[in-house]
């Protein structure tokens, strides 16, 4: 029964998100990781988190407006 309202909820879900409402989505993510990864005192995490970050911001065209 579980599985069944989870994936009637997915379902129903998928099918409101719009492209711009889904790229809003992925920037407020991408800003949560590249925020959270510069806190960090590692700087090994900084020079592979971030740029793959950018990476996915350049191929979705996410912008970085904040």
């Amino acid at each position: 029964m579980k599985e069944l309202l989870l994936g009637q909820l997915i379902k129903t879900l998928v099918t409101m998100l719009t492209p711009e409402l889904m790229k809003t989505f992925a920037d407020m993510v991408l800003d949560f990781v590249e925020e959270y990864v510069k806190g960090t005192k590692s700087k090994l995490d900084d020079r592979i988190v971030l740029p793959l970050c950018d990476v996915i911001r350049r191929a979705y065209d996410i912008p970085d407006n904040d």
